[in-house]
């Protein structure tokens, strides 16, 4: 049985430990597939690397934050620029929960990893701004894991909190689909957790809006945060697409 998109959401953790297991060859491939895919919509740069030997690892993750060898991860490579980082949080993001309907653990990197065990593509005018470390995750994760993960989610944001001050409506009375697509940014990832954007429901629109700004990072997590809320209003009913931009509107399907 297929997972759907609102399903790998709900799966979805930030996975820091792997089994010493290779990634299956057909979800390689699939997944090879699938970023030629965003990459021929976008015009992104996204790379995908992998090793199959056991104990030759694809990449090597700091050892203080990951556990277990990292067979397979994607190379998020982009533009320079908030459209770019914009694009990249966006398809990075269905990018993960491809990876998670294929019953693999992941989890977006910035820095913890050491950038001198991989090689990547990267043209002029680009970055590589994150890795997608890919793998199986174990039945049980280690304390040190959970115990890191359990942190960062404490800082979390409450749902009410995504609603902008200049709304003309309070959080309780908004639409289901506006709701669930704000459940749906909660639960997404973000650089450093820093969830820096907000939800703008004026005359029975809704747009995304950054509120902290700070190194660039926050277009990226905008980016990210669109593909939630979408996900999550179509779950609700009103499938549809946010335009691009800070302030971007969310355009339901007609």
């Amino acid at each position: 049985m297929s997972m759907t998109e609102w399903e790998a959401i709900e799966k979805r953790i930030s996975c820091r430990a792997f089994t010493d297991r290779p990634v299956d060859p057909a979800v390689l491939e699939e997944l090879r597939a699938y970023v030629d895919e965003l990459n021929g919509e976008a015009g992104l740069h996204f790379q995908l690397y992998s090793s199959d030997r056991p104990g030759k690892p694809a990449i090597k993750m700091a050892a203080s934050m990951f556990s277990g060898p990292v067979y397979a991860f994607a190379a998020l490579v982009a533009g320079d620029d908030p459209a770019s980082l914009e694009k990249l949080g966006y398809y990075g993001e269905k990018f993960v929960l491809k990876a998670v309907g294929l019953g693999l653990g992941t989890c977006w990197v910035a820095s913890t990893y050491d950038a001198g065990s991989i090689s990547v593509d990267v043209g002029e005018g680009e970055r590589l701004w994150d890795v997608v470390p890919l793998g199986y995750a174990p039945e049980k994760m280690p304390l040190r894991q959970t115990m890191t993960r359990a942190m960062i989610r404490k800082r979390d944001r409450k749902e009410e909190a995504f609603l902008d001050s200049a709304s003309d409506t309070e959080y309780g009375v908004l639409p289901e689909w506006v709701r669930k697509g704000i459940l749906a940014v909660l639960k997404g990832p973000s650089a450093i957790n820093q969830q820096p954007v907000n939800i703008l429901y004026r005359d029975g629109t809704a747009s995304m809006v950054v509120w902290k700004h700070g190194q660039g990072l926050e277009f990226n997590d905008m980016g990210i945060a669109k593909r939630q809320f979408e996900i999550g209003a179509a779950e609700a009913g009103v499938p549809g697409r946010f335009e691009w931009g800070d302030g971007g509107r969310f355009v339901p399907e007609q």
